[in-house]
């Protein structure tokens, strides 16, 4: 059985070492599992007989970080108002540095948490679920999904609220920091490269599942009371939504079963989305994504830019993402502009200056004189072939991307937009409609109405349930596709639950905002509106969505996990 122990991260201590024979053949990203060995690295050869086949030795290891207590989880994890059910697990929270690659294919490393259910309880016990679980965007360099409950570390808030909504609720939880992050030794991160992000999932599951059967083999204690059940779950927010659909795709053309998923509030129209931004429709955290996309489109096509200075301008055109100074502190310094993404208006650019203004109210955001991230004529080209081809999302005359784009960053956002994709396992797609950060109606409502047209095209007997978690406005809809109005979680209760609390909780975000101007002296009826507003403005994606959407993937997730 695991042990509780103190709620003090412990010395990290490398446990085991584990090896798997894996076959790789360059460029490709396919792999070949041959055997697990007892031995000190994991070998990369190549598969089949190519003359240019090589050997490449990287470790998966495992290390202790740390291990919690029921009473611990319920009692130090400051959830708030998350909807969090109290735990009924002990959990031990463990690192693996696992072998993956980059956006190119290149060898490299990266690390993921894997949180182990311990107990009494029947529920910690035995065969276990595995939850697979993909985070969402950082600029961080040390984000490291391990560090749960340590208020050091920029993962805290993500890591603590999955390790207590599934790790303590009985799952056994791999999450990847993805390569490019904590320990990885790649030196970029391969954002939204879809095939990459799959494959480096795909290889935290692999060795997740390789430490676990090592580990009972030897009789670790801390691993024989529990094992893998074979179902096998996958869930992930906004970055994380695009990564969990991409992974689904890449198992699901690889014949692995996966149970159910539920990706929540991703860009998975990734090009109509880049289109809206371009055209105008700037979001929240712009400046966040901007660069980690390019870079990371740029190491996989090698056809974004000659050098970062032909897409980024002079005086941001040299920072590198992720960093190891918080994206606050790269902007106090200069060194990246806090939302503004392009030239304002006039931009002595025909093109961009007739381009209507944006409807969105923050989208002015977006823009300044002089401070501002992408360079005007490479904003230009890309706008123009946008006109030239358009996005038929964009032109309301369809819901898939430009049949021919010319632009090479359209064609790279085209090439890993997710629009398409029909998952033939139950899912739950979750967001909220009014998000600033990734657009609902161009990501989660495209995705809506591809996956509505297949089956009503094809007769496919799909289960697939749309949560909209925001009820203003006459919004909030819960769409059901194919069998999904059959299942259990699908009850009144459980929804108006999920979205009662939603509301609640974004009340409690403008009256704070209010409460605290007027404590400032603030009257102007006018200027405490704009209080609230903003303060739901910066909360929405990170934290009132994501909030919601992770109660309803537990619920969704528990009535695959119980059913007979």
């Amino acid at each position: 059985m695991i042990k509780s122990k103190s709620a003090t991260r412990l010395a990290p201590a490398v446990n085991t070492q584990l090896s798997t024979s894996i076959i790789t053949k360059q460029p490709k990203m396919s792999r070949c599992l041959l055997s697990v060995a007892i031995t000190s690295s994991l070998l990369l050869v190549g598969c089949g007989d190519d003359d240019n086949d090589r050997v490449v030795s990287y470790d998966t290891t495992v290390e202790t970080i740390n291990a919690f207590s029921t009473d611990q989880i319920d009692n130090g994890f400051g959830l708030g108002n998350t909807a969090t059910p109290d735990a009924k697990c002990d959990i031990k929270i463990e690192k693996i540095n696992y072998p993956t690659v980059g956006a190119a294919g290149e060898r490299t490393n990266a690390t993921a948490a894997l949180m182990l259910p311990s107990g009494d309880s029947a529920d910690c016990q035995g065969d276990r679920p595995i939850l697979l679980y993909a985070h969402g965007t950082t600029t961080d360099k040390d984000y490291d999904f391990s560090q749960v409950a340590n208020t050091q570390n920029p993962a805290v808030a993500e890591a603590t609220l999955i390790a207590a909504n599934f790790a303590a609720q009985g799952y056994i939880v791999v999450a990847p920091n993805y390569a490019g992050y904590d320990d990885s030794n790649l030196e970029y991160h391969p954002y939204l490269v879809a095939e990459q992000q799959a494959t480096d999932m795909a290889d935290a599951l692999e060795g997740a599942r390789t430490i676990i059967d090592r580990q009972q083999r030897v009789n670790d204690t801390d691993y024989t009371s529990i094992d893998d059940s074979g179902k096998l779950f996958i869930s992930g927010y906004s970055q994380g939504g695009h990564v969990a659909m991409a992974t689904a795709r890449l198992l699901e053309q690889q014949n692995e079963p996966v149970t159910a998923i539920a990706p929540s509030s991703g860009p998975y129209a990734l090009a109509a989305f880049g289109d809206a931004i371009f055209a105008g429709n700037v979001n929240i955290g712009a400046t966040r994504f901007a660069p980690l996309l390019a870079v990371g489109l740029d190491k996989k096509y090698k056809n974004i830019y000659s050098n970062t200075s032909d897409i980024f301008s002079a005086q941001y055109a040299n920072t590198q993402l992720p960093s190891m100074q918080t994206f606050g502190e790269l902007v106090n310094a200069g060194k990246l502009p806090d939302n503004a993404l392009f030239q304002s208006k006039p931009t002595n650019n025909t093109i961009l200056d007739q381009l209507p203004t944006s409807n969105l109210p923050f989208a002015f955001l977006g823009f300044d004189d002089d401070k501002y991230l992408i360079k005007t004529d490479f904003r230009a080209a890309y706008v123009g072939d946008a006109l030239q081809n358009p996005d038929s999302l964009i032109a309301s005359t369809g819901v898939l991307p430009a049949a021919n784009p010319q632009n090479n960053l359209r064609k790279a956002l085209k090439d890993n937009d997710l629009r398409g994709y029909v998952p033939k396992m139950p899912a739950l797609l979750c967001g909220g409609n009014q998000d600033p950060t990734v657009f609902y109606d161009i990501n989660t409502g495209s995705m809506t109405a591809i996956i509505q047209q297949a089956g009503a095209a094809s007769g496919a007997n799909l289960n697939v349930t749309v949560l909209d978690v925001d009820t203003r406005g006459n919004r909030g809809a819960v769409t059901p596709i194919g069998s999904a109005m059959s299942n259990p979680w699908m009850s009144t209760s459980i929804i108006d639950n999920i979205q009662g609390r939603f509301s609640a909780t974004l009340t409690a975000v403008q009256n704070k905002a209010i409460a605290d101007a007027q404590a400032a002296g603030v009257t102007d009826p006018t200027v405490l509106a704009q209080a609230a507003g903003a303060a739901v403005l910066a909360s929405y994606h990170g934290g009132l969505v994501s909030a919601a959407c992770t109660q309803a993937t537990r619920e969704f997730f528990d009535q695959e996990f119980t059913a007979s």
